[in-house]
């Protein structure tokens, strides 16, 4: 069983168009300050690179161009194709690129957890209370909650049986599970790291965490932050 239901192919694309319509909406408004800010979360990215990742990766998807190598190389390169480019030329090839029937990797499902993270990085970032009651906030967590059962059995680590506003959901591990209360966001963030491991260990674990948190960033794709990650309205 997965966190949150299945969401279709159809619902992705859905989940896809309505964040970037938000970030389009957001960024074209953003003065040249607030495009600059650095966006905590991401690796030493403004909210201007965040928007170059999200364009350029759906550049490489139309060229069929995954990663034979470093993914952290590879969104570098998207990132950096964009940043002498105008933020409104950006959005609008942005807006090309994802009217485009492309079947091809990413999947819907990756693209889609990809951009309901980027979107709440950005809001974080800025300090604005993003939408956390969002359809696609769900379809995140889903995604998050695949990736959580994938990293906890391989780490022979406890499941986690999760209690969202969504009802109770079991993410399988390798042994008995512990239980976590919170939000789909809470876990969509939990899943991505964004956020230190003091406040993903007082989340509302029935017991110690620890093992859970050792196998779920084990593979060092995502990290927990050095730091408290500030949220407008908390976790």
């Amino acid at each position: 069983m997965y966190i949150c239901a299945m969401s279709t192919t159809e619902e992705q694309t859905w989940a896809y168009e309505d964040s970037r319509r938000r970030i389009d909406a957001l960024a074209r408004q953003l003065n040249i300050e607030q495009r600059a800010t650095v966006v905590p979360c991401c690796p030493l990215w403004t909210v201007n690179d965040v928007v170059g990742h999200l364009t350029g990766l759906l550049e490489d998807r139309r060229d069929a161009n995954m990663p034979s190598g470093s993914f952290g190389d590879w969104t570098a390169a998207q990132v950096a194709r964009q940043r002498d480019l105008p933020m409104s030329q950006v959005l609008d090839k942005w807006q090309e690129l994802a009217a485009m029937e492309i079947d091809g990797p990413p999947s819907l499902a990756a693209l889609s957890f990809d951009i309901v993270t980027h979107e709440h990085d950005i809001y974080q970032a800025l300090g604005i209370a993003g939408d956390r009651s969002t359809y696609w906030v769900t379809v995140g967590a889903e995604r998050a909650g695949e990736r959580m059962r994938s990293m906890l059995t391989e780490g022979s680590a406890p499941g986690v049986l999760a209690t969202t506003e969504d009802g109770t959901h079991l993410c399988e591990g390798a042994e008995t599970p512990i239980g976590l209360e919170t939000s789909c966001y809470a876990l969509l963030r939990l899943a991505t790291g964004r956020m230190s491991r003091a406040q993903a260990q007082s989340l509302g674990w029935d017991s110690d965490p620890s093992p859970v948190l050792d196998a779920l960033f084990a593979d060092g794709f995502f990290v927990l932050q050095p730091y408290d990650v500030a949220e407008v309205g908390g976790f």
